[in-house]
């Protein structure tokens, strides 16, 4: 599996071993209610699945909590995105870097050196996303964004437990020589990643998640960077959310990569006293 699809599965996809549902049910000891779902960063308009059931829950909430809110803010993003200094080749031998520009190239439809000059400035993880340019084609969702959105129509305040400046820390910190492997496994084999999103996706949508934890448990990939993408985040964001959850009924979406495993949130809450069942819809 490529790393670019880990990034997928990780911070928006994946479920590790739960009953068969990506909503679940948060009761506290007094029986106060809150709800936690499993999004996906990204899925072809032709699965998107978002029922009326799941809207209402929405509705009826005090305050919805995504990993990151003002997910629009697109000019802020592409901000955070870019280098201070240096190139984003920088991290590739010279024969790696003629490959990266001739596969990213290819996939813009554009000369080398154009798509070299376009990328130079910004951050090597970048790169990864232009894989999704081939992976996906036709409308997207961002299943995030549509969350916010619905909540902004109805006039219920979105927060976020985390910054975006936080999350994309992480892949700051990555070893240069690590991110450049995971680069050069997605150049090398485009059609491993493609095959591995698209059933990820398949699997989401069904909401069969031994499926995803077979697709998931296929690759070691992840490597050292796990604890710092999934343990240290999740177990972050449990004082947080019981401090909002004591006040308010709460709707947290964030990626189901974080919510099961022994150290996963549906765990860590249950380890808080809290009864989390999981909700059909």
């Amino acid at each position: 599996m490529r790393f670019l699809t880990w990034i997928f599965l990780v911070l928006s996809g994946f479920v590790f071993g739960q009953n068969n549902s990506l909503l679940y049910q948060v009761k506290s000891k007094d029986k106060k209610v809150s709800y936690l779902f499993g999004t996906i960063h990204m899925i072809p308009d032709s699965l998107y699945y978002f029922p009326s059931k799941l809207d209402k829950i929405i509705s009826k909430s005090d305050e919805v909590i995504l990993e990151v809110a003002n997910l629009s803010d697109q000019s802020s993003l592409m901000k955070l995105m870019m280098l201070d200094s240096g190139s984003c080749f920088d991290i590739f031998t010279a024969e790696q870097k003629d490959s990266v520009l001739n596969w990213g190239a290819d996939l813009l439809g554009v000369k080398s050196e154009q798509f070299e000059k376009a990328f130079e400035k910004r951050k090597p993880f970048t790169l990864l996303q232009l894989s999704f340019q081939k992976m996906i084609s036709g409308k997207i969702r961002m299943v995030d964004m549509e969350i916010e959105s619905k909540a902004q129509q109805d006039k219920i305040p979105v927060t976020g437990l985390e910054t975006v400046e936080y999350q994309l820390s992480i892949f700051d910190k990555m070893p240069s020589d690590e991110m450049a492997n995971f680069i050069m496994e997605t150049v090398r084999h485009p059609n491993q990643g493609e095959e591995s999103f698209r059933k990820m996706v398949q699997y989401y949508n069904k909401q069969d998640l031994e499926s995803l934890a077979k697709l998931i448990l296929e690759s070691d990939e992840l490597g050292s960077s796990a604890e710092e993408l999934l343990d240290k985040r999740n177990k972050n964001w449990i004082p947080k959310m019981e401090n909002l959850m004591r006040s308010k009924t709460c709707f947290f979406a964030v990626g189901a990569g974080h919510l099961g495993g022994p150290n996963g949130v549906i765990e860590l809450l249950r380890q808080k006293g809290y009864e989390v069942t999981p909700v059909r819809y």
